[in-house]
């Protein structure tokens, strides 16, 4: 068996679900899938599973584990656990006989499971993923009173085995602040939390309102683009801009603002081109696999990155819409679940005969002007440069300055207008004879000017590429030369075995092609088909993960036997028929979740001295026994501090733009210095979704919060917590603006300064001060005032632009500093 040892958390879950939780298992209702896999899977199949068999006994089958091993006994005698060497040795105290070799011992519960399945016949059952979800009926529970939906009954069915109560409702001001954040991404406005919290609007009424914003989309939208890996550049040394990126992204905004039914989202992605009279909304869709990491270096293996891609493409399909890792299978089968190499490469085989298209198109009256200008100004720039090259030429046929130019003054004048020259070079040039000697320095550089020459021109070429020219990034089938898929041995595209065709693996249900050969469109519609046992699962766990911070099964990228198993099967499989039946609706089912009281509980930490209740308590919320506390999303970190200051520009969609950023990261590229130009206000002060993402070199701040990996497919954000961010949003220049902006309206404002904070406070927080916070901010206040009273050029110099007429500088930098505070509380961004 396995020497590898099961993480705490493993061990505390395995328990919770098989045995204090879940009830002790009787021999007649022992899971393999449930009770024993997992166990196999952590502590055994590492040295008797599908790649090494120790003493030529493998377990992950049932032949195998019922077949006389090289030691000649059996390590599985169905219905005789006694005679079973399995029970034997896992059971045993001497610790050259006990299995697993090293690392903790089975528990005893562990082992009576495997005795009881044993007793039973030890019959194997496929993993619980690949079983097609049935409805279940939602439990009767001991206090109905706390269940708003079938959801609550499942969360309490848990709660119930270990006499725990659910966590009290969060209040309507931290209600509303959370709904704000989960489904847009921004903060209600202290006169919407008045109205929620006096009963003037309702909670449905208000979740109805965010679900229909077209800022739900942007929202949402982000989350599918870390799945979708998305960025603004190819990635590797050049990292290259994609101008046109940015319309990929939109469709996907506006595919979640509409409503798109999920199974049409998937089918336009992976297959749109393929559709009767495809619509160009649908040619866009297929962008997701334009997405991936692209290496335009010259030079290259073509064939080897080509075959990059195509893993990539399989890889990402796999991860985002089935939660497999089947990328494990590109160099050999996998160790753990049912898939194997020629498994994968039949998969690969639907993407093999794809090719990437950009087809331009007619674009906005704006987008068309907006490329002529710029193809105007490059065209002006190409031409100089080549007057700059014809000159140097010329130049360098001639020996000396003087025997090039002697009295003509029109080549003098020639010079002056290509070159922005030195004052003292310039005069000597307006008399040339006699001030020879003083160019001949100037003439001993034309090496270096023909080198920048070079430069600039293979620059400009750089810049053709990135000319904003309307275009979508498209895939499409090859019509011609169609290739044969190979098994590649060992994954090396140069090693070709078996020839392998498009179809899907054999644990899951079979594909039915509408012709002879299978293709993308049989792919997509049997990935979202209602057999297909992951397709439902996986988008409504990804779903439940961003309203509560963690999902069901909290390996989000990983169904199979590797992966943690869900917490609350049971209400896993009646989220997923519940979306099938529902065609689909992703709002719908959001407003479900929403709807519970399992998601409008508080997020207040609770504890126990009953060791069943402590692990619901940890900090994984394992049982949802409350709600989660987290900090926001880069991207909404930014968003949130715009939106509170009021410099949130709110306009929809478009090319990405350039916030400001630090000096030094245009320098941070490997080979080609960053052009970062930074736009204009107010584009500059649009939602994070919007900033221009270089791979290479991503915006420092999303990086500080977690930004994106953008390079893979990403089904989960790390969440980290460093002294970095907070010295982010104390002196990026964004987070500093709004400081500027907000202290500015306060202190613009004619009320009385305990009010003017109690407007902060209900802005920034939907709560007012407490009676110690309160104090604080006045003291803070006061303080500030009289620093600044006496300080008046660093006054000035915090104020900026923001400078409020009549108002003293002091003044209006004191209610800068105040904002500035409460701007900084890791309650700001924090979501409860």
């Amino acid at each position: 068996m396995s020497c590898h040892h099961g993480s705490t958390r493993r061990t505390l879950f395995l328990l919770m679900c098989c045995s204090g939780i879940a009830g002790a298992a009787r021999a007649d209702d022992v899971s393999f899938s449930r009770d024993i896999q997992p166990i196999l899977a952590k502590r055994c199949y590492a040295c008797h599973g599908p790649s090494d068999q120790e003493s030529g006994l493998a377990l992950h089958d049932r032949s195998s584990a019922t077949t006389v091993a090289e030691s000649g006994q059996l390590a599985i005698v169905p219905g005789q656990p006694g005679a079973s060497a399995l029970v034997n040795r896992i059971s045993s105290v001497e610790p050259s006989i006990r299995m697993p070799p090293e690392g903790e011992p089975l528990s005893a519960d562990e082992i009576k499971r495997f005795t009881d399945w044993i007793a039973a016949g030890a019959e194997y059952a496929p993993h619980w993923s690949f079983v097609p979800p049935r409805r279940p009926t939602p439990p009767e529970v001991r206090h109905p009173e706390y269940a708003r939906n079938p959801i609550d009954q499942f969360v309490l069915e848990k709660l119930d085995a270990i006499e725990l109560a659910p966590a009290t409702p969060a209040s309507r001001a931290k209600l509303v602040r959370r709904l704000y954040l989960d489904l847009v991404g921004l903060l209600p406005s202290a006169a919407e939390v008045a109205e929620f919290e006096s009963g003037g609007k309702g909670y449905t009424e208000i979740a109805v309102h965010l679900l229909e914003s077209e800022h739900f989309g942007e929202r949402w939208g982000r989350h599918w683009l870390d799945l979708a890996r998305y960025a603004d550049t190819f990635g590797y040394e050049r990292d290259d801009v994609r101008p046109n990126a940015w319309r990929y992204r939109d469709w996907v905004i506006r595919s979640f603002n509409r409503n798109q039914p999920y199974d049409q989202f998937v089918i336009e992605q992976l297959a749109g081109d393929l559709l009767d009279n495809p619509s160009l909304d649908q040619r866009i869709a297929t962008g997701l696999h334009r997405m991936n990491i692209k290496n335009n270096e010259s030079g290259i293996n073509k064939e080897d990155y080509r075959n990059r891609e195509m893993v990539d493409r399989v890889n990402t399909t796999s991860t985002s819409m089935l939660g497999l890792t089947l990328g494990c299978c590109q160099c050999h089968s996998h160790k753990y679940d049912p898939f194997s190499q020629v498994d994968y490469y039949q998969l690969y085989a639907f993407f093999n005969n794809v090719e990437t298209n950009d087809a331009e198109i007619e674009g906005t009256a704006d987008e068309q002007q907006r490329y002529e200008r710029a193809k105007t100004e490059l065209n002006a720039r190409r031409n100089h440069l080549e007057a700059r090259q014809k000159l140097l030429t010329e130049m360098r046929q001639h020996d000396s300055f003087a025997d090039w130019c002697g009295d003509d003054t029109e080549k003098t004048n020639q010079l002056v207008e290509l070159w922005e020259l030195p004052e003292s070079i310039i005069a000597a040039l307006r008399e040339p004879a006699a001030n020879a000697e003083s160019m001949e320095p100037f003439w001993n550089t034309l090496d270096g000017l023909e080198d920048d020459v070079a430069q600039a021109k293979r620059q400009l070429s750089v810049q053709e590429r990135h000319l904003p020219k309307p275009y979508i990034m498209t895939l499409r089938e090859c019509s011609s030369d169609r290739r044969q898929t190979h098994v590649l041995e060992r994954g090396d595209f140069k090693s070709q075995g078996e020839k392998v065709q498009a179809t899907t693996p054999d644990i899951l249900p079979s594909l039915v092609a509408r012709g002879d050969s299978p293709d993308r469109l049989d792919l997509a519609r049997w990935i979202v088909s209602r057999e297909n046992p992951l397709s439902a699962r996986v988008a409504v766990n990804h779903i439940w993960a961003h309203l509560f911070g963690r999902g069901i099964v909290t390996s989000a990228d990983d169904f199979g036997t590797q992966g943690e198993p869900p917490t609350h099967p049971r209400l896993l499989d009646w989220l997923a028929v519940e979306f099938m039946e529902s065609g689909w609706d992703r709002k719908q089912l959001i407003r479900t979740i929403v709807h519970s009281a399992t998601y409008q509980q508080s997020s207040r930490a609770r504890h126990s001295s009953d060791p069943r209740q402590e692990l619901a308590f940890g900090p994984d919320n394992l049982l949802f026994a409350r709600q989660s506390r987290f900090r926001v999303e880069s991207e909404v970190v930014r968003d949130i501090f715009l939106d509170a200051s009021g410099l949130l520009h709110r306009e929809l969609g478009g090319p990405t733009m350039h916030p400001p950023v630090p000096v030094s990261v245009s320098d941070i590229g490997y080979k080609y210095k960053t052009r970062w130009i930074v736009s204009d206000k107010p584009q500059r002060y649009r939602r994070g979704i919007y900033v221009h993402f270089k791979r290479t070199n991503p915006y420092p701040t999303l990086l500080m919060f977690d930004g994106p990996e953008s390079n893979v497919c990403q089904a989960v954000r790390n969440r980290s917590n460093t002294p970095l961010q907070a010295l982010a949003t104390l002196n990026d220049p964004v987070f500093v603006e709004c400081a500027q902006a907000l202290g500015q309206t306060l202190a613009r404002s004619r009320a009385a300064d305990r009010d003017r904070l109690d407007w902060l406070a209900r802005r920034l927080l939907a709560r007012a001060w407490g009676p110690r916070e309160i104090d604080a901010m006045l003291q803070l206040l006061e303080s500030e005032r009289a620093w600044y009273r006496e300080h008046p050029e660093q006054a000035k110099s915090l104020v900026g632009e923001y400078v409020a007429d009549s108002i003293a500088p002091s003044e209006t930098a004191a209610w800068i500093a105040s904002a500035r505070t409460a701007l900084n509380l890791d309650e700001f961004v924090t979501r409860e």
